[in-house]
């Protein structure tokens, strides 16, 4: 609602970028959202900031994309310029999302890296090029892994199926072979925020955790919150007790 009403009162149709390119087009980003408008203009000294705009000066425009009748940057600026100027944790979590839903590919990702290359943030953003994965399946996920990188945990496998003599068990988040630890990042959605039963998902997933623990290469469960994920030290902690922070 903020961009819209911004680019309402602007005289002419800007270019919209950054947050407000991804509000646009549905990327997520992890914290809260900017107050003001953000827009690229053509003048690579930048441009007149105000209380509602902030202008990105560049020395060529890039190709916009239409979205409801306003003009954004395509997904592929949009994420590389999240990725060049907000936390690691949150450009991850926007990259993820990128590969992950299809709307581009790595090879676009590193291709528009190299058109900034030189520009402020541009090795942080292939930081995230580099790390993101598709197969992370939520912005949590995705929290949790920028943050096990910035505090040196050794990289899980993602999305391990898991079978037993029953059959299938399920598919688990993070999974650490060499010690036998499976992670579990514990969204709302599990447990009746979706709409379903509380009480039958919280059942279904105890027994899919009973069986997890049961099975002959699972040696133990790591389960984690949302609140404990983005507090690195309340995670670090987390991580910790189960010996997975390096020396």
């Amino acid at each position: 609602m903020t961009v819209l009403a911004t680019t309402r009162a602007m005289r002419e149709e800007p270019l919209l970028s950054h947050e407000s390119a991804a509000v646009l087009h549905g990327l997520p980003v992890v914290g809260p959202w900017p107050g003001k408008t953000h827009v690229l203009v053509d003048s690579p000294r930048g441009g007149r900031s105000s209380g509602a705009v902030v202008r990105h000066g560049v020395s060529s425009l890039p190709d916009g994309v239409e979205i409801g009748g306003h003009i954004v940057t395509s997904v592929v600026r949009t994420v590389v310029d999240l990725a060049r100027t907000r936390p690691f944790v949150s450009s991850l979590a926007t990259a993820d999302h990128a590969l992950r839903t299809g709307m581009c590919t790595r090879d676009e990702l590193m291709a528009e890296l190299d058109g900034v290359r030189g520009r402020r943030g541009c090795r942080r953003a292939r930081a995230v090029v580099e790390r993101a994965d598709p197969r992370a399946e939520s912005v949590g996920e995705s929290l949790t892994r920028a943050q096990m990188y910035l505090l040196g945990v050794p990289v899980p496998e993602l999305q391990v199926e898991f079978r037993d003599e029953e059959g299938r068990i399920g598919r688990v988040d993070f999974w650490w072979a060499d010690r036998g630890l499976v992670g579990e990042f514990d969204g709302r959605a599990k447990y009746g925020a979706d709409g379903g039963d509380p009480g039958e998902t919280v059942w279904r997933e105890k027994r899919r955790e009973d069986r997890l623990r049961q099975h002959p290469e699972v040696n133990d469960v790591l389960r984690w919150i949302w609140a404990e994920a983005h507090d690195q030290a309340r995670f670090s902690r987390v991580l910790g007790r189960a010996g997975l922070l390096p020396p």
